[in-house]
């Protein structure tokens, strides 16, 4: 397979990456691509990638199996993703998803590489394994909140529902969360679904997240996490959530010193001071009846 380098850098631009990480994606792909082996195996991923698109239910083989779990391993997955977001944005169109939404929707990719520098300090991908169910082709950025059409166990489909560390503005942390934005992005999920993807018989949203843990809610009363927590009715799995909390809070991985994390956001002193006091923070699940919302826009 041929990749063409300049219409590789030209697709970052259009997947949400930072003017500073722009540069790394030129200088990533020249070295794998001048270099026969890496080039092979680059193409060979890529391929697998290409498989999965349009199986929701990521079953497909991992296009990341044998390469290394490691912070500065991204390189092959990253451009994989890009050499096969064409494929992807074709796959939604095919659907009927207007092309700018559709190369919207693959902007996450852009977007885990902004976390990748904030959780590392340099440019890079660590979040491939979680970019397979955004490339599948089910998956939208609609406002505030991203969804993707998933089987649960037992198979019953739902709208899995995301909370990124953006919003809409393309800033690098968390827009609000405001009961305003998240009302218009389940009202334009539950028309997308409808117009896109009327195959997939999802009658709830349903989201997995430490946002969604009950003492959260508690720790910030009349915020707008308390409220977006309080929407969803939760089922009776809990789920440990402190290096959830932690790292999406803080952009911070399993290793941290708790003593130096900033407490400059309500948020942020919640999180901490919770952890300091030898308590914990829980991963919950819940879910909201689709036609809660009328559709929107």
């Amino acid at each position: 397979m041929d990749i063409d380098l300049r219409r590789v850098v030209a697709d970052a631009g259009r997947l949400g990456f930072s003017e500073q990480d722009l540069p790394g994606v030129e200088r990533m792909a020249v070295n794998v691509l001048t270099d026969p082996e890496l080039s092979a195996e680059l193409a060979g991923r890529a391929e697998l990638l290409r498989a999965g698109i349009g199986r929701f239910a990521v079953d497909g083989p991992d296009p990341w199996a044998g390469l290394p779990d490691a912070p500065d391993a991204g390189a092959i997955p990253m451009l994989a993703l890009l050499a096969t977001a064409p494929d992807v944005v074709a796959h939604q169109l095919g659907r009927g998803v207007p092309e700018a939404q559709a190369w919207r929707n693959l902007s996450d990719l852009g977007q885990q590489v902004r976390v990748h520098r904030l959780a590392y300090g340099r440019f890079g991908l660590h979040n491939q394994g979680w970019l397979r169910t955004v490339w599948a082709g089910g998956f939208a950025w609609l406002g505030r909140l991203q969804f993707n059409a998933q089987p649960l166990p037992g198979g019953e489909w739902v709208l899995s529902t995301h909370i990124p560390r953006r919003g809409s503005d393309g800033a690098p942390r968390s827009g609000a969360l405001s009961p305003e934005a998240v009302d218009d992005s389940f009202a334009r999920a539950r028309r997308f679904y409808a117009k896109h993807f009327p195959d997939l018989p999802a009658t709830h949203f349903w989201c997995r997240s430490w946002l969604l843990a009950p003492e959260l809610a508690a720790a910030l009363p009349g915020s707008n996490i308390a409220a977006f927590q309080q929407r969803w009715t939760l089922d009776d799995q809990i789920e440990h959530g402190d290096d959830d909390a932690v790292y999406f809070t803080f952009a911070r991985r399993a290793s941290y010193d708790l003593r130096r994390l900033p407490r400059t956001t309500r948020l942020e002193r919640a999180v901490a001071s919770r952890l300091e006091q030898g308590e914990h923070w829980t991963l919950r699940s819940g879910r909201i009846p689709r036609a809660t919302f009328p559709p929107g826009r």
